[in-house]
């Protein structure tokens, strides 16, 4: 009796584990700082750019407030990934630097005042 108790709950215990692991992630939000982003211009670019990167689900950028918020689903990207996208995108996000080419790209206006030269 006591074997066939182990066992079903052993049994009970793998079907719990799987079940738990086809469970998808709950979508993360995220606030990123992007310092270098000036006017509707450069919201409007990123946001279009980002719609096309795999696993984010929502953006949005604030301009005045340097912030750009993002949802994204876990098990398709992660916070590195949506970052290193923003800088794609031609502009700061966090602690990475704007891709160079993308930034010289970029509308004067979306440029950081001292470029705006």
């Amino acid at each position: 009796m006591k074997k066939v108790l182990f066992l079903i709950a052993l049994i009970g215990g793998f079907a719990w584990s799987a079940n738990a692991q086809l469970q998808p992630k709950k979508p993360v939000t995220v606030k990123i700082s992007t310092p270098t982003v000036q006017c509707e211009q450069c919201k409007k670019k990123i946001e279009n750019y980002m719609k096309g990167e795999e696993g984010i689900s929502k953006i949005n950028v604030d301009f005045k407030r340097k912030i750009t918020t993002i949802t994204y689903l876990p098990e398709r990207t992660n916070i590195e990934n949506v970052k290193t996208g923003i800088a794609n995108a031609g502009y700061d996000a966090d602690d990475v630097k704007a891709n160079e080419d993308s930034y010289k790209a970029l509308p004067t206006c979306c440029k950081k005042p001292a470029d705006q030269k």
